[in-house]
């Protein structure tokens, strides 16, 4: 399905993965019309490892590819030590364009002439470490001002975001305390009712849940909890149940490939695959 040609009637299918540390996971994506990668593609954030990471991602059979940077990709990140341009050079390049690759850091993106989406790859340090796009948690004057960037107004905001930490309180458990998701982007998250929010980072809290939201309020009404314990996971909102309408509902994914053991062991999460009403995630909608 083309995504400039679809009508209001089309669906289409967003596949979702993070925190591939290394991996190259190209035989467990199925197709899809986007492809989200919602960062940590890297260990170390070396030249070597973004190059490869580059070079799988760019590689898929997917039309858009949207890709953020995670804590570890440190080569990605402007304001750290390790920083590299060589390395923002080739995911931001013209051949990384013409491969579908949009890469985003705390903006906004069209990815077509009907979709939009917002990507921020910061989170909060609760572990005083040396790793990237990091900020003191909540309350700090950093942590509010990592989410200034975010289109908040439901009216006009992306229906579709993707960032590398969770919110506070979603999919965001672990058992290193007091390592937990931001409230500053919670309540940015609340604000502006997103169709989908895509993350990772919390790898003990692969799964998928729907919010309802109040109607009033910037809160939460009920939480669902779709949890798949890592298997492939295909879920359908264009049908039934699973139908709703912009600004009702958020769709949270955390999409960690890694389990908490990491390369202690061979098991990996699967991604997370959706299939959603076009409408919903058409700009202005």
């Amino acid at each position: 399905m083309s995504v400039h040609a679809a009508s209001l009637n089309d669906k289409i299918r967003i596949v979702c993965i993070s925190d591939t540390h290394n991996d190259d996971c190209t035989q467990s994506l199925p197709d899809g019309d986007i492809l989200i990668h919602a960062g940590d593609m890297t260990d170390d954030g070396t030249m070597e490892e973004l190059r490869v990471a580059y070079e799988w991602i760019a590689a898929l059979p997917h039309k858009i590819k949207l890709v953020i940077a995670g804590n570890h990709d440190v080569g990605l990140d402007p304001d750290h030590s390790k920083f590299l341009p060589e390395a923002l050079a080739l995911f931001t390049s013209e051949a990384a364009a013409a491969s579908g690759v949009h890469y985003v850091d705390r903006v906004s993106v069209r990815l077509s002439d009907t979709i939009s989406a917002y990507g921020n790859p910061t989170q909060p340090d609760f572990l005083a470490s040396s790793y990237a796009f990091t900020y003191p948690p909540h309350p700090s004057q950093q942590a509010t001002a990592a989410w200034t960037s975010a289109p908040t107004d439901p009216s006009s905001s992306s229906a579709l975001w993707v960032t590398h930490g969770g919110p506070l309180g979603h999919l965001d458990w672990i058992p290193i305390p007091p390592l937990r998701g931001c409230e500053a982007q919670a309540r940015a998250v609340a604000r502006a009712r997103p169709v989908l929010a895509v993350f990772g980072h919390f790898h003990s809290s692969h799964g998928v849940e729907v919010v309802t939201w109040k109607s009033d309020v910037d809160e939460v009404e009920k939480t669902d909890s779709l949890v798949k314990d890592g298997a492939p996971c295909l879920l359908d909102f264009t049908t039934g149940l699973g139908r709703f309408e912009r600004g009702e509902k958020t769709i949270f994914v955390n999409a960690a490939w890694m389990t908490l053991e990491k390369r202690q062991t061979e098991e990996r999460y699967q991604p997370v695959v959706l299939d959603l009403p076009l409408r919903l995630l058409m700009s202005g909608c």
